[in-house]
C-alpha cells in the first residue's frame, strides 16, 4: 500500500492530493486492497458497528432526553448520532413495515362519510373523479385505498417543514433561525411517529391479545389514545425546556398549545393533502 503522504490521483476527477480523500470532490483513495474480501468484511464492519452506535445513542437520546438531541445538532455536537433527516426516514421505513397498523391513512369512505368535517370537500371531489370510473364508486374506493396505502406514510415527510413553521411561529424570539426549529420539527416528528403509531400499537395488541377486556380502552379515541397523547405532552412539556429554555410554568401551556395545533395539522392538513394528491393519482 503507498504510503499516506503518498500523491495520489483521484480516479473520479483527476485531482491530485495526498491522503485518504480527494480534497476535491471527496472520493476515497482507490487500491488493491479496495478490491479485496477482506477489505469489504471492513466496510460492513465499520457500517454496523457505526450504525449500532449512532443510531441506538439517537434513539436513546430522542425518547429520554427530549430535545437533547436538537440542541447539541444546532450547536454543533453531531458525530454521536444519527443525523436526524436520516432518523426520520428509519422511524418511517419501520412504520412502512406495520401495514396493519394504519395510523394516519383513512379509507376514501371515510372521507366522504358526514362524520368526516370536511366531507363536503372531499365528496366535492370524490364526484368527479367517479366519473372517470363510470359510476362506479365501488372500483374507485378500492383504487383509492391502494394507493393510499402506498402514500400515506411517506408523505408524512411533508409535516416536517410544516411543523418547523409552527414551531418558529411560537418561538421566533427564543431562536431565530428556522433551521433550528426545522431540526426540532424533525426529531418531534420521529418521536411522534415512533411512539404513537409503532410503540403504542405493539403494546395495544399485546395486551389487549393477553386481556380482552381491555379492547374497548385501545379503540380509536378512547382512554388509550388519551394517554399516549398525554405522554406526548410531558414529551413536549420537557423538550421546550430543554431546547427553548422555558420555565415549567410557561412550557407547559405552549406544550398543550402546540400539541393541539400540530394534531390539527395532522387530522386536517395533512389528511387533505394526501387525499388531494391519492385522489389526482389514481
Amino acid at each position: 500500500m503507498k504510503n499516506k503522504t503518498s500523491t495520489h490521483i483521484c480516479k473520479a476527477c483527476n485531482n491530485s492530493f495526498t491522503g485518504k480523500y480527494c480534497n476535491q470532490c471527496g472520493e476515497k483513495f482507490f487500491d488493491e486492497h479496495s478490491k479485496s474480501v477482506s477489505h469489504l468484511g471492513e466496510e460492513a464492519f465499520h457500517f454496523l458497528t457505526h450504525f449500532e452506535g449512532s443510531f441506538f445513542t439517537t434513539l436513546k437520546t430522542v425518547f429520554f432526553k427530549p430535545g437533547k438531541l436538537s440542541i447539541d445538532y444546532c450547536n454543533g455536537i453531531r458525530k454521536k448520532y444519527f443525523k436526524p433527516v436520516p432518523f426520520f426516514l428509519f422511524i418511517v421505513v419501520l412504520y412502512l413495515l406495520f401495514p396493519r397498523f394504519q395510523g394516519l391513512n383513512m379509507r376514501l369512505d371515510t372521507y366522504v362519510s358526514k362524520d368526516y368535517n370536511y366531507h363536503h370537500l372531499a365528496l366535492a371531489v370524490a364526484k368527479k373523479k367517479l366519473i372517470q370510473y363510470n359510476g362506479d364508486y365501488a372500483a374507485m374506493a378500492v383504487a383509492y385505498d391502494t394507493k393510499s396505502a402506498k402514500l400515506a406514510k411517506p408523505l408524512i415527510f411533508i409535516m416536517i417543514p410544516v411543523t418547523g413553521l409552527l414551531l418558529f411561529g411560537f418561538f421566533y424570539k427564543k431562536r431565530g433561525y428556522y433551521f433550528d426549529h426545522l431540526i426540532y420539527a424533525t426529531e418531534f416528528n420521529a418521536l411522534y411517529i415512533g411512539f404513537s403509531y409503532l410503540i403504542m400499537p405493539l403494546l395495544m395488541v399485546a395486551i389487549s391479545s393477553a386481556y380482552p377486556s381491555t379492547v374497548s380502552f385501545f379503540a380509536d379515541d378512547g382512554p388509550g389514545w388519551l394517554l399516549s397523547n398525554c405522554i406526548m405532552c410531558v414529551y413536549l412539556v420537557v423538550a421546550f425546556r430543554r431546547f427553548y429554555s422555558l420555565k415549567w410554568m410557561v412550557a407547559l401551556p405552549l406544550a398543550l398549545l402546540f400539541f393541539a395545533c400540530y394534531l390539527l395539522l395532522l387530522g386536517y392538513f395533512y389528511k387533505m393533502v394526501l387525499y388531494y394528491c391519492v385522489m389526482f393519482l389514481i
